[in-house]
């Protein structure tokens, strides 16, 4: 059985005095401040590309929020200590080590994760969960220094649906997943879900720092999952970002088309204006979706855009 101690958020009192519970307005600003979310430039592209294939106008990287130099410099040991070594204890606790080395002289990631705290205070109470997990990678920027702040252990749940844990857990044990991003759901329902339970645990339900609209918060739901965010980015996210001139009216305008509708949003913005996919420029990645985006005619495009979809997809099967 686990042998940590329930969740009572112990946390020495001149520790907590300094962390702040940030405001929906201080997360608002800070993410924009932090490009945890970028918009595109409609005028030069590129557009950005989602995990489903298709095109939109902004994106979410959570991990931007506690700085760039130090978000790349500990994924970029995390990458390092999962090439370097298979052994599930050793990988357990670098991992550990290098994080909470940047929590511990980073006052954005301890203000996020005093909210996280705060935030599982009203949503997941004490002795709702017994521990709490995270998956690789950027989920233990937050759900490692979470474990340690709220005196729980914490469960390590790797790609290969292989768990760590520093412990023996119990069957029906019940953890909270803490994570940076809810998007679509599929890491989760695909690997996190199915590690905790060949694992034996059962999942209490998931904190995470931002929620990319709510379709991956209705699946999870739709599943038996409790899910809560600090953020969501919806369309009110952008309304009050307009509100606090934080980006234009006409950029909030574009986006609402976008959320109404992305095909209406395409057919606006994208459709016959090759330069703005950046076809030169982008990574295997987007290059890989944007040839699963004219290939699939996800949105029912092609009637209509012919021609540019041939010329699209000549050009990008001669870059291949």
């Amino acid at each position: 059985m686990n042998t940590a101690e329930p969740l009572c958020y112990h946390v020495p009192a001149i520790h907590r005095e300094k962390k702040l519970k940030l405001t929906q307005n201080d997360l608002i600003k800070l993410i924009h401040e932090t490009k945890a979310v970028s918009i595109w430039n409609r005028e030069k592209g590129p557009v950005f590309w989602y995990i489903a294939g298709v095109p939109g106008p902004y994106y979410v990287n959570t991990e931007m929020l506690i700085g760039a130099e130090a978000a790349n410099k500990v994924l970029g040991e995390i990458t390092s200590i999962l090439s370097e070594s298979k052994e599930p204890n050793i990988r357990g606790g670098r991992i550990s080590a290098a994080v909470l080395g940047e929590y511990e002289k980073n006052s954005v990631l301890k203000d996020l994760v005093s909210s996280l705290l705060n935030k599982a205070k009203e949503k997941f109470p004490a002795g709702s969960f017994d521990f709490v997990s995270g998956g690789e990678r950027r989920d233990w920027l937050f759900s490692v220094p979470f474990a340690k702040e709220a005196g729980v252990g914490h469960a390590f749940l790797f790609k290969d649906l292989s768990v760590y844990y520093a412990g023996e857990l119990g069957k029906g044990e019940r953890v909270l997943h803490i994570a940076d991003l809810i998007n679509n759901a599929a890491s989760y329902l695909d690997l996190w879900l199915p590690a905790l339970k060949k694992a034996g645990a059962e999942c209490a339900g998931t904190l995470c720092v931002i929620n990319r609209g709510s379709n991956g918060m209705k699946k999870l739901e739709e599943h038996g999952i409790k899910a809560s965010s600090l953020c969501g980015i919806d369309l009110g996210f952008f309304e009050k970002s307009k509100e606090s001139g934080l980006i234009s009216e006409d950029t909030l305008a574009e986006i609402a088309i976008h959320f109404e509708s992305p095909r209406n949003w395409a057919v606006r913005y994208l459709m016959g204006k090759d330069a703005l996919f950046g076809m030169k420029t982008a990574d295997k990645k987007s290059l890989k979706r944007m040839k699963s985006f004219f290939a699939n005619d996800p949105w029912s495009l092609k009637p209509e855009y012919a021609e540019f979809f041939s010329s699209m997809q000549s050009s990008l099967s001669a870059g291949s």
